[in-house]
């Protein structure tokens, strides 16, 4: 992501379909000063990365290394060696037509480039079905739904693990 990418993705966190998950207890301005943030330090904690289908923008992923905050680790239940990722499709037309699986099918290729092998832990909130069913297709499983404590909000989520690749 750079960041001539950051004008669609506040765009995206005001449709409703995005908003829902993504700005709750926030506002698009300060989500997207948080990813400029990311996006002015490539070696930072966070990877930014947009995503593009047939040379046009319809999403992103930020994907990080748990161990590097430990405070959030713990509360998700985090194994040191994993790694966490958040994601969305923007562009309302590309929802409901495969392309949010395929999207995490390549954000876990693209996570083990860099981190081979790294098992994944991810938890959307419990009542996003859409993103725990490209999850489940992408051989993630469910370890737990529950609320977590460093989240800004009280609501479930559903906990998901993608074991190390080769793992069990």
């Amino acid at each position: 992501m750079t960041l001539d990418d950051l004008p669609a993705v506040a765009r995206w966190l005001r449709e409703p379909h995005v908003a829902r998950w993504w700005t709750p207890e926030t506002t698009p301005e300060a989500e997207i000063d948080e990813f400029r943030a990311r996006v002015d330090a490539p070696d930072g904690a966070t990877r930014m990365c947009s995503v593009d289908l047939g040379g046009r923008p319809i999403g992103w992923c930020q994907w990080y290394r748990w161990a590097d905050d430990p405070d959030d680790a713990g509360a998700i239940g985090a194994l040191a060696s994993e790694i966490g990722a958040d994601y969305a499709i923007g562009e309302p037309a590309q929802i409901g037509r495969g392309v949010g699986t395929a999207m995490i099918a390549a954000l876990v290729a693209h996570v083990r480039t860099h981190h081979p092998g790294a098992g994944l832990l991810v938890a959307p909130e419990a009542a996003n079905g859409p993103s725990r069913r490209v999850l489940e297709k992408n051989g993630f499983s469910l370890v737990e739904v529950r609320p977590i404590d460093t989240e800004p909000h009280t609501r479930p989520m559903a906990v998901y693990r993608l074991p190390p690749a080769g793992g069990c």
